[in-house]
């Protein structure tokens, strides 16, 4: 493992290099700010185990391409709300934050839970209908069912009333 001033000299060289370039990708130096620490961090983590040729290259290749993820997650996030705000709804409370932090949640539950949740409420299946699609029982798309509405019930997302039916 590399001594702390040796660590310390590679952060005080690197850091404010990553922070100018990837501001100067995506025009934010806070967002340039935490890609430059995630950055180093993942540096660190490699280099007592695995010797980098070039460590100012390897960092800005891993630089452009987590900065390159922020943009795909921002047009992830503004397609979500676009289609969010486009789409007919009875009840004018909702919010497209709402739905981002449902979708985030979706996205911590088992594949099998979230694939049921999915194809039950959002496809509007029938129990049925899902047990085929997902080559289950249907006892099996109710207990994931109940077990995924009862974390989001956990969460604060949805009433305790509909976890527990």
């Amino acid at each position: 493992m590399a001594a702390p001033d040796e660590v310390d000299a590679v952060y005080r060289r690197l850091f404010p290099k990553l922070v100018g370039m990837v501001s100067l990708y995506c025009g934010d130096r806070w967002v340039a700010e935490e890609i430059a620490q995630e950055t180093l961090s993942r540096l660190w983590e490699r280099s007592p185990a695995q010797v980098i040729d070039s460590p100012d290259a390897w960092t800005y290749r891993v630089a452009m391409n987590l900065a390159n993820s922020w943009f795909r997650r921002r047009a992830i996030e503004r397609r979500a709300k676009d289609a969010f705000r486009a789409a007919p709804s009875d009840d004018d409370r909702r919010d497209p934050d709402d739905f981002l932090a449902v979708s985030a949640a979706l996205q911590h539950l088992p594949p099998r839970q979230r694939q049921a949740l999915v194809l039950r409420y959002f496809a509007d299946l029938s129990i049925e209908d899902t047990a085929r699609s997902m080559g289950c029982a249907p006892g099996t798309v109710k207990a994931h069912t109940h077990e995924a509405l009862k974390e989001l019930a956990k969460a604060g997302l949805i009433d305790r009333e509909y976890a527990d039916d």
